[in-house]
């Protein structure tokens, strides 16, 4: 086994502590109560990364429920909800990267419907075998329609779908050719929707020769998908981006090379490579420690989590929205542009209004209310050693502990809007806007 995705062992010099469950849980997750961490931390890392990666429940009544009201705003609404609540962390994690992977936009689409579908298939699908996956999003009625192939025919091949699956989903720029790119497109003429449906309209389908990769038949979309998946190319894409979603923002070759090889190794099972990483000396190293931006979902979210609160969904995806990541209505195909992309006077600005809304109980109202979060702090210093715990993990050096103390201590008796201003003078830290 390569050194870099060797399990990560704790020392005496390098204890699994607060500091490094609370890594665990903001990149395998959406963060966690100070008590999850606590249990988290008594269970260890590999019990810890097995308890992220548990199974979610069968959410088919939910979405039934969604697909009848045909509504995009309960939609997300559904998505942020099952964050604040699910155990099954890093599915949904995963879920949030394959939305941003296979990117598609509510804003064309106008289809709740397939929208909700197309979210539910990256819970069912998204931890699995990624062919799996795969196939199943050339099959999504939401993104073939969203990439202009159910118009695609023999008559008319339309190359948008084909171009974007191997430079967006599975290769990269540079590992393919425009020839492969027509070849692909011919493929999957006749993939289209039909009533909200996946629909092969055989009639429109190109059945002749075609030559992809240097092999040539009359290659269907399955054969495309089969022929793609399976080359190195993919495994190292596919690795680069979960190394900028779980790691580091510039992934090192060596990193590459290593969780390609496990994922190839594992039969491209996705779940299986993820866990390997998340329990791995390089997921714990100190490049990866703080080293991403955190996002509006990742910053809204996971600030309600981490406080073990609750708040409405609806109100939580709106200012996710405002922050500039409206979950079902990516910028465009490539996604959500992350890192320094999030921040900005005014983002910082929108970030500290919404926590001190969250915690005034001004439209964000989070239960329970900040002075139940701390019930055993009753001196500033103590307040502001609470706040810490609960929102970065560790207690800091009386340099940085007694500034927030003193704001604890310019509300004089009124304890309710201490322990408020304590959390919100953390949270609008520069270490707390990195994930």
């Amino acid at each position: 086994m390569n050194d870099l995705l060797a399990p990560w062992q704790p020392t005496a010099g390098d204890p699994f502590d607060l500091a490094k469950v609370g890594h665990l849980v903001r990149r395998g997750g959406f963060s966690a109560s100070l008590a999850k961490r606590r249990e988290l931390q008594r269970a260890g890392p590999l019990a810890a990364v097995a308890q992220l990666a548990a199974p979610g429940p069968d959410g088919a009544a939910m979405l039934q429920q969604l697909l009848t009201f045909d509504d995009i705003q309960r939609v997300r609404a559904w998505r942020v909800w099952l964050v604040l609540h699910g155990e099954h962390q890093l599915q949904l994690r995963l879920s949030a990267f394959w939305h941003d992977h296979f990117a598609t936009s509510d804003r064309k689409l106008l289809d709740p419907r397939s929208m909700a579908l197309q979210q539910a298939t990256f819970d069912r699908l998204g931890s699995g075998v990624f062919d799996e996956l795969l196939a199943a999003m050339c099959r999504d009625p939401a993104l073939l329609r969203w990439l202009d192939n159910d118009v695609n025919t023999k008559a008319n091949p339309n190359e948008n779908f084909a171009r974007e699956l191997f430079e967006l989903f599975t290769l990269g720029r540079g590992n393919y050719s425009e020839a492969d790119i027509r070849a692909a497109a011919r493929a999957f003429t006749g993939w289209h929707v039909r009533d909200g449906r996946f629909h092969f309209a055989a009639h429109l389908h190109d059945a002749g020769d075609k030559e992809l990769f240097s092999a040539r038949g009359p290659l269907t979309g399955d054969d495309v998908i089969a022929r793609t998946v399976v080359r190195r190319e993919s495994a190292e894409f596919l690795a680069a981006k979960w190394l900028r979603w779980f790691v580091h923002p510039e992934p090192e070759r060596a990193e590459v090379d290593a969780l390609a090889a496990a994922y190839e190794q594992g039969g491209r099972d996705v779940g299986a490579a993820i866990r390997q990483l998340l329990q791995s000396r390089l997921f714990f190293s100190p490049r990866a420690y703080r080293s991403k931006v955190k996002g509006p979902a990742e910053f809204v979210l996971g600030t309600v989590r981490s406080l073990g609160g609750r708040a409405k969904p609806a109100q939580l995806a709106a200012t996710m929205g405002a922050l500039g990541e409206s979950w079902l209505e990516p910028p465009s195909v490539e996604g959500w542009h992350r890192e320094r992309a999030w921040l900005s006077p005014a983002a910082w600005l929108l970030r500290s209004n919404f926590v001190a809304d969250l915690l005034a109980g001004r439209g964000q109202q989070l239960a329970p209310a900040p002075r139940t979060l701390m019930p055993d702090s009753k001196k500033p210093v103590d307040l502001a050693k609470a706040a810490f715990l609960l929102l970065l993990d560790a207690v800091p050096a009386r340099a940085v502990l007694d500034p927030v103390a003193a704001v604890a201590a310019a509300h004089g008796a009124d304890a309710d809007a201490a322990a408020a201003a304590v959390l919100h003078a953390v949270a609008c830290l520069p270490e707390y806007q990195l994930l």
